[in-house]
């Protein structure tokens, strides 16, 4: 038994320890000694890489840049969807340009996951998913769907900002 509740595999890789998310400490997908510790999620990586100063405020950074870059293009794929169903006619180029804005914006956050270390497996499996999601999308021209998978994009990759972070004597 491995751990006492599951029986080895007996392979090299069960020798190897997998390495914890530095905010939370839960495991971060990563095995062995890698510099670049990684995070669970896009919500540790940037509740850790976007840290307070003394008075409270957030200080400039790349990673609060590239944050409020990715808030922004969600902000504006709902702002398409809202013209869209404010406006009657032809609004075709507002749906796809909502729709465009969705998917940018979903891989600027995968781009940004996958440069923090976040578990690739998963991330992978769960942007397969939804790219298929995006191309029924697109087929159907439907906005309400394309927004509905931004909302779950964002949501699965900011789920650690609900986790209370570790202090460095509580790990796991």
């Amino acid at each position: 038994m491995a751990d006492g509740n599951h029986p080895s595999s007996g392979g090299v890789i069960d020798a190897v320890p997998r390495q914890r998310c530095r905010r939370c400490g839960r495991p971060s997908g990563r095995r062995g000694d890698d510099r670049r510790a990684g995070f669970c999620c896009a919500g540790c990586a940037l509740s850790a890489l976007v840290p307070r100063d003394a008075e409270g405020n957030f200080p400039a950074n790349a990673a609060l840049g590239a944050a409020i870059g990715i808030a922004i293009l969600g902000f504006n794929q709902l702002l398409l969807a809202s013209l869209v169903w404010a406006m009657t006619g032809s609004v075709t180029r507002w749906v796809f340009g909502s729709l465009g804005l969705g998917v940018l914006a979903a891989l600027c956050l995968l781009a940004a996951q996958w440069r923090c270390g976040v578990d690739r497996r998963w991330e992978c499996v769960i942007a397969g998913v939804l790219g298929l999601g995006w191309i029924f999308a697109f087929r159907q021209a439907d906005v309400v769907f394309g927004l509905g998978l931004t909302a779950v994009y964002f949501a699965w990759a900011v789920r650690g900002l609900l986790r209370r972070a570790v202090q460095s004597g509580d790990r796991v």
